[in-house]
């Protein structure tokens, strides 16, 4: 089992706000348990997935909490790529010509 996964759970049941999302991610791992016949745990993105649920965010959000979750390693990474590594090439900002689509009035 993920343990931050039953970290978040704990977490929403101690602040009263586990709901209908939780529930919901709780039956089907016991779902997929049972059709497949062994246990495949809720990961932290299905937790937080349920746990944005209980709290009343639209489900179109969903992605910018993963990714924000995400940034910290992101970060992490870009700086050693900066700081250990040769650079693999280098684009200056007015070294390229843009080839999208021309400006328009917004």
């Amino acid at each position: 089992d993920d343990p931050r996964t039953k970290r978040l759970f704990a977490l929403a049941e101690e602040a009263g706000v586990a709901g209908r999302g939780m529930a919901m991610m709780q039956a089907l791992e016991a779902a997929l348990a049972q059709a497949l016949g062994r246990h495949l745990p809720i990961n932290v993105d299905g937790a937080l997935a349920a746990l944005l649920v209980d709290l009343g965010f639209p489900p179109e959000l969903g992605n910018a909490f993963f990714i924000m979750a995400r940034m910290p390693g992101l970060v992490a990474h870009v700086y050693e790529e900066q700081t250990r590594q040769r650079p693999m090439r280098r684009i200056h900002p007015t070294d390229h010509e843009y080839d999208g689509p021309p400006a328009r009035e917004v």
